[in-house]
C-alpha cells in the first residue's frame, strides 16, 4: 500500500516538474519573441545590453525586477498561486496532467475567470489603499468579453458532447473542430488577442492597469503580475489548440507533441503580429461598443446555428 502511494507521489512530482519546465521555457521564448519583434517593427536594434542575439534578455529582465523592491501584497500571492494552479487541470498530452476530472474544461474556464479577477483586483491595489475608481467598470468589461468565449465553448461542447478535454482531442482524430466551428475559432482567437492587448505585454494599456500599479510594484510584485499576464495568454492559446486544432494528435508522420508546440507558437506569433498592426486599446467605450455590436452578436448567432445543426442531426437525422 505504502509503495503504491510512493509511486503515485513520484509520478505527480515528475509531472509537476515537467509542467513547470514547459511553462518556464515558453515564458522565456515568448518574452524573447515579443521584445525581438517589437524592436524590429519599430526599426530599432534592441537587446543592446545582452549577448548571443538577445537570448539572455528574458533572464536580464527577471534580474532587473528581483534587484528592486521585494514587497508583496496578499493579492499578488493569490495571483502567483493561481498563475500556476490553473495548469493543474490542463492536459498537455494523454498522460501529462496533474488532476484528472471528467469536466476539466469547466474547471479550466472557472480557474481562468478567477485568475483574471485576481489580476484586476491586484491592478487596482496600491500601498495607499484600494483604487475603486472604474474598478467595477473594468470587472463588467472583462466579463462582457467572456461572453463570446463562453458561447464559443458551449457551441463546441454541443458538437463533441463532452466537457472532457482529452475526449475532445480524441474526437478530432479525423477532422479538426475548426472545420465544424470556424466562427468559434475566430472568436476564441479574438478573445486571446484582446487579452494580449489589455494585459500590456508589449504596450501598456490604461484600461485595466491603474496609474498607481504602474508607478509602484516595480520589483518582485511587478514580476508576478507580468508572469500572470503570460499565464493567462498561454492558457487561452493552449485551450484553443486543444479545442479547435486537435491538441496532441499526430499529423501524418509528425509527432503530436511537436504539432502541439508548432500550433501554439503559430497562434502566438499571429497574435503578436496583429498587435503590432493595430493601435493600443485605451478607450473603454470603444472596446465595449465593438464587443456588444459585433463580437457578442456573432457568437450568439454561431451558438444558435450550432443548436439548429445539433437538433437536425441528432434528433431528426436530416444531416
Amino acid at each position: 500500500m505504502q509503495r503504491g502511494i510512493d509511486v503515485i507521489m513520484l509520478i505527480i512530482f515528475k509531472n509537476v516538474i515537467y509542467i513547470f519546465l514547459i511553462f518556464a521555457v515558453n515564458l522565456a521564448v515568448c518574452s524573447y519573441l515579443i521584445n525581438k519583434v517589437s524592436a524590429r517593427s519599430e526599426l530599432r536594434r534592441g537587446f543592446i545590453a545582452s549577448r548571443a542575439g538577445g537570448l539572455g534578455y528574458p533572464f536580464l529582465e527577471i534580474s532587473k525586477y528581483l534587484a528592486k523592491s521585494s514587497r508583496l501584497g496578499i493579492w499578488e500571492i493569490f495571483l502567483l498561486f493561481f498563475s500556476f494552479f490553473i495548469w493543474t487541470v490542463i492536459p498537455f498530452s494523454q498522460t501529462l496532467i496533474l488532476i484528472k476530472v471528467d469536466s476539466d474544461l469547466l474547471a479550466a474556464v472557472l480557474f481562468y475567470i478567477i485568475l483574471v479577477f485576481f489580476f484586476m483586483v491586484n491592478a487596482s491595489s496600491s500601498s495607499y489603499g484600494f483604487v475603486w475608481n472604474n474598478f467595477l467598470k473594468k470587472v463588467l468589461m472583462m466579463f462582457s468579453i467572456f461572453i463570446p468565449m463562453l458561447f464559443s465553448i458551449a457551441s463546441l461542447v454541443l458538437i463533441n458532447r463532452t466537457l472532457n478535454l482529452r475526449e475532445i482531442v480524441g474526437f478530432q482524430y479525423q477532422y479538426w473542430n475548426i472545420i465544424y466551428q470556424p466562427l468559434g475559432f475566430i472568436l476564441m482567437l479574438t478573445s486571446a488577442f484582446v487579452q494580449f492587448k489589455l494585459t500590456g505585454l508589449v504596450r501598456k494599456s490604461t484600461i485595466l492597469l491603474s496609474e498607481n500599479s504602474e508607478k509602484e510594484g516595480a520589483g518582485f510584485g511587478r514580476l508576478i503580475t507580468r508572469v500572470s499576464n503570460y499565464s493567462t495568454l498561454f492558457f487561452l492559446l493552449v485551450i484553443i489548440v486543444i479545442l479547435y486544432l486537435a491538441g496532441w494528435q499526430n499529423l501524418y508522420f509528425i509527432n503530436g507533441n511537436i504539432m502541439f508546440v508548432l500550433k501554439f507558437y503559430i497562434l502566438f506569433f499571429l497574435i503578436l503580429l496583429l498587435d503590432k498592426a493595430t493601435p493600443r486599446l485605451d478607450d473603454y467605450n470603444y472596446l465595449i461598443s465593438i464587443n456588444w455590436k459585433f463580437i457578442v452578436p456573432i457568437s450568439a448567432v454561431n451558438f444558435i446555428l450550432t443548436i439548429v445543426f445539433f437538433i437536425l442531426r441528432n434528433i431528426y437525422n436530416l444531416i
